[in-house]
């Protein structure tokens, strides 16, 4: 590929360059498919299985999850639900893929007219069919708890 050289003002160097290097970054990163989830699925564990579920469930249904709800039906603190997502975000990125779950901060209007900041989950809905697909294949896989054979 040939190079093309730019004039860029000296004081603009340093952004332009890290422009440069997110721009290549985004480029390099693979969408997920239901393989590589199906993988994910099953290299992590119990809570982040749940928390993936969860998550794609209510991006299915609702849209989006408040932490504070994830924590709950986890039975775990906000922080390690959290903790949690750092957790599957960042397997994610050392997979060249974009991150699974996306949490962003929106305010919620109380009864009193006061507004409160909360976080949400999300996860794009072609993905969280893929996390749906996953779910349904281990639960089908499952040994029955009380050592039934299925029909």
């Amino acid at each position: 590929m040939p190079y093309v050289m730019m004039p860029v003002p000296e004081e603009h160097v340093e952004a332009v360059m890290q422009f440069v290097l997110r721009a290549i970054a985004r480029a390099s990163v693979l969408p997920w498919d239901a393989e590589s989830i199906t993988d994910v699925f099953v290299e992590v564990d119990e809570a982040s299985r749940s928390l993936l579920a969860f998550v794609a469930r209510a991006s299915v249904d609702d849209g989006e999850l408040a932490d504070a709800d994830a924590a709950q039906r986890l039975q775990l603190t906000v922080r390690e639900v959290v903790g949690i997502m750092n957790e599957v975000n960042a397997l994610a990125r050392d997979a060249n893929r974009p991150p699974l779950i996306n949490a962003r901060v929106v305010s919620e209007r109380l009864a009193n007219g006061r507004t409160k900041d909360k976080r949400v989950f999300q996860i794009d809905m072609d993905v969280a069919e893929f996390v749906r697909a996953a779910e349904k294949a281990e639960l089908s896989h499952a040994p029955d708890p009380l050592g039934q054979a299925s029909a």
